[in-house]
């Protein structure tokens, strides 16, 4: 990647640069869910709840479920799609942006033999707004995006291999509404994401293991 996107970034320039967007308001959308504690008290009384058979699994942290949160409300989407749920913590900041916004929906596909605790964690008041299917992103990602015809916002985090993250990239992509954002977990594990972003052309946002592209605008000569 370019040096000034390995930049340290703080949650709010991610969100600010990735959205183009003046700092204060990222700030103001990032205190907006840091604050909610309704959300937040509605996700620790899953965490209370027994276990049972549940199996501990790899989720997002706060920071990046902030800017997830945060990309949300700013774009205001009708139709936001991520691969990979596990626990749930992406989803739940996903939905709850989506009932601040008062619209919108969310096309989670996840594949896992803990299929009973996919998703354990999204408060009970928001999965109206969650449409989950099971499966693999490579059997179930292309009539998906072929049935939406168009999203605002693309989240990877399923198969973390280079193979599939390039895949996964490149459909999203060519769905991706202009402005629109494409995101992805865990870009460190392959080179995926940097070659990607050379590809298309556009600049990248780091932060954590997160990567984000926005999808450039149309200009008059395209429209």
């Amino acid at each position: 990647m370019k040096s000034e996107d390995r930049a340290v970034l703080t949650v709010s320039s991610f969100v600010a640069g990735l959205l183009a967007v003046d700092e204060d308001e990222a700030e103001r959308l990032t205190r907006e869910i840091q604050s909610n504690r309704v959300f937040h008290d509605s996700m620790e009384a899953k965490r209370l709840q027994p276990a049972g058979q549940r199996v501990p699994r790899a989720s997002v942290n706060n920071e990046v479920g902030t800017i997830l949160y945060a990309i949300c409300r700013k774009l205001q989407p009708d139709s936001v799609v991520e691969t990979g749920v596990a626990s749930g913590v992406s989803s739940s900041y996903f939905l709850c942006a989506l009932e601040e916004n008062g619209h919108g929906r969310l096309h989670s596909i996840d594949y896992s033999t803990w299929e009973p605790e996919t998703g354990w964690i999204v408060p009970d008041s928001l999965r109206y707004r969650w449409e989950l299917t099971a499966g693999r992103s490579s059997e179930k990602l292309p009539s998906l995006l072929k049935r939406l015809g168009t999203i605002q916002v693309f989240f990877h985090d399923s198969e973390h291999t280079y193979k599939n993250m390039l895949w996964e990239y490149q459909g999203a992509w060519e769905t991706l509404a202009p402005g629109g954002v494409l995101l992805s977990h865990n870009i460190d594990f392959t080179d995926a994401f940097p070659d990607f972003s050379k590809r298309v052309g556009a600049r990248s946002w780091v932060f954590q293991n997160l990567g984000g592209i926005a999808k450039p605008l149309l200009s008059a000569n395209d429209s």
